[in-house]
């Protein structure tokens, strides 16, 4: 009885301190009201050739605060600015937030930098508060895979066979393909011979006939669309290396060409090669437009048409 009379008692005593302790709601509004500042962030700050990041700008404000549009810098070392959307504003009642997103696309091997860029905030009162956030780092790799103890050059790249482990099996599998190239070989002979003497088989056509053919095909090209005319000059190019010195460029990249170790026949001519090629990419893989577009890839074009003919073979029919 006694504990429940002193209960009584102190009652009016502890509503009276719990008051007294406990924030009033302007007060809490004040302290989680956050002064403006602005963020940057980037994933994947570490990229390969060709991948694209998205750039996130977060400016926090007091409510009633006006954002003026996030403007990206005008260049970044190594990438292409893709577009930038401005995402709706987030109202809570205790801050406002806009994020402005950014595409980039690497373009270069190397280290660079997300520049500080300035953005203005508006309060409730016309004042006027200018924000700046801090750099980041950005990085973009090579698509090879990373062999650091690789000396000798990469082999072609053809596609993984799993051991048999029935040897049976695929001796049976051997000889059903030989059975078949045997049938194909004598229904061959008999078309031949039902249509009379054979006629005297054609002159293949040289390497570097066919690489000059494509260049003329990209040239013809060039007016209605700038970028495959670039795309088919930079294969015929690949091509005609890969068939006249061995050397696999018909299915890699410039940057994987790097790390191959020119043939003898090309020692003094490789670099050149490798500008024809960065200058043909430079263009095809471009996402917007260039105003000089078409005069580079005719530029390009020419220097590999230069290219092939220095690498003709004196006295070879073109």
């Amino acid at each position: 009885m006694r504990r429940v009379l002193l209960a009584l008692a102190l009652a009016p005593w502890v509503a009276c301190s719990e008051a007294d302790t406990q924030p009033t709601a302007a007060s809490t509004a004040a302290i989680a009201s956050p002064t403006p500042r602005a963020a940057v962030s980037i994933e994947p700050p570490l990229l390969r050739l060709g991948e694209v990041a998205v750039v996130e700008v977060v400016v926090v404000t007091p409510p009633d605060h006006r954002v003026h549009p996030v403007t990206p810098p005008e260049r970044v070392d190594g990438f292409w600015l893709l577009d930038a959307e401005t995402l709706p504003v987030e109202r809570r009642p205790s801050r406002w937030t806009q994020r402005t997103r950014i595409r980039v696309r690497a373009r270069e091997v190397g280290k660079s930098e997300w520049p500080r860029l300035r953005i203005e905030v508006d309060g409730p009162e016309g004042d006027r508060t200018a924000l700046e956030t801090e750099p980041r780092p950005l990085e973009v790799v090579s698509v090879l895979p990373e062999f650091p103890d690789q000396t000798a050059t990469f082999p072609y790249r053809l596609p993984d066979a799993a051991p048999s482990r029935t040897p049976a099996l695929a001796a049976a599998a051997a000889g059903a393909l030989a059975a078949l190239a045997a049938v194909a070989l004598a229904r061959r002979v008999r078309r031949r011979r039902r249509a009379g003497a054979a006629a005297a088989p054609a002159a293949p056509e040289v390497p570097w006939g066919a690489a000059l053919a494509g260049l003329d095909a990209a040239v013809g090209e060039l007016d209605t669309d700038w970028r495959r005319s670039a795309d088919r000059a930079g294969c015929a190019l690949r091509r005609y290396v890969t068939q006249r010195f061995g050397q696999p460029l018909a299915f890699r990249t410039t940057e994987e060409a790097l790390a191959l170790a020119p043939p003898f026949a090309l020692a003094t001519r490789w670099a050149a090669l490798l500008d024809v090629l960065r200058a043909l990419d430079a263009v095809r893989f471009r996402p917007d437009e260039a105003p000089d577009a078409s005069a580079r890839v005719r530029q390009a074009i020419g220097e590999a048409r230069r290219w092939v003919e220095g690498s003709i073979p004196p006295g070879s029919a073109r």
